[in-house]
């Protein structure tokens, strides 16, 4: 398999605050990773700076051979849904040909390729239907499909999710982490997420973060694991489940 991204060493530093320390790792062709791990650990700063937002204080970070920035326009992130104004006057349409912007320029317009690719994303994550639909008038899961395929309007070879289950009711869940498993028959995957229990059934790597990385190269989850990233007791409760942190724990 080929190297999609490769992170080496990697430090970010903000205001003399270390928000990653030391991170090495390596994702392959079709991978599906998980990153977990508690608020302020450094997961949405490890994406940023795979899609070359932030410039690391020491390291190295290669994506498809490339520094980050030169290979922007075959990486797709969806960023945490909170982040996302659901009243702006926008339809369904406008927002996944968004996706194509680097590809037409802000003057130039969207070429009939441009339109071709958003139409195919919008069918792949079943929303061609609704492209006149204001994105209001969705539910949080249809709005959070609608953002996937303005990712996949730029045709991506690694696609970056932030927490993308945030606001998709339990219901739905089960049908998107479907449809993520088969856009990962055609790309590689990294997702931020705070479902253990969904992580360990659905990914096929699993990171957990806390500054550090803590990462074996497999999609199980051990309590050792968890315990460093954490830094609590921490116990697995059955077989994918989600975890339980005890009480008596160092403060």
């Amino acid at each position: 398999m080929s190297n999609i991204a490769s992170l080496n060493n990697v430090w970010v530093n903000y205001s003399g605050l270390t928000a990653l320390e030391d991170v090495s790792i390596n994702v392959e062709e079709h991978d599906f990773m998980g990153i977990i791990g508690p608020n302020g650990g450094g997961k949405s700063t490890l994406l940023k700076t795979i899609l070359g937002l932030i410039e690391p204080s020491r390291g190295k970070v290669e994506i498809l051979g490339m520094e980050p920035r030169k290979a922007s326009r075959q990486v797709g992130y969806v960023a945490q849904f909170q982040n996302f104004d659901r009243q702006f006057p926008i339809n369904v349409w406008e927002v996944a040909l968004m996706g194509r912007l680097g590809h037409a320029g802000m003057l130039r317009g969207y070429s009939a390729a441009d339109r071709a690719a958003a139409q195919q994303a919008l069918e792949k994550v079943e929303m061609a239907d609704y492209k006149n639909r204001h994105i209001s008038q969705l539910s949080g899961g249809q709005q959070q499909r609608v953002l996937i395929a303005r990712a996949l309007a730029t045709r991506p070879k690694l696609l970056l999710l932030d927490e993308p289950m945030s606001n998709v009711d339990s219901a739905m869940q089960k049908g998107f982490y479907e449809l993520l498993s088969e856009l990962n028959q055609q790309m590689a995957i990294i997702m931020v997420s705070h479902d253990i229990s969904a992580v360990s059934q659905y990914v096929k790597k699993v990171a957990c973060l806390n500054r550090k990385l803590y990462y074996h190269g497999t999609g199980q989850l051990t309590t050792e694991d968890l315990e460093a990233a954490y830094q609590c007791p921490v116990e697995l409760i059955a077989h994918g489940a989600p975890h339980r942190v005890l009480k008596d724990h160092p403060r």
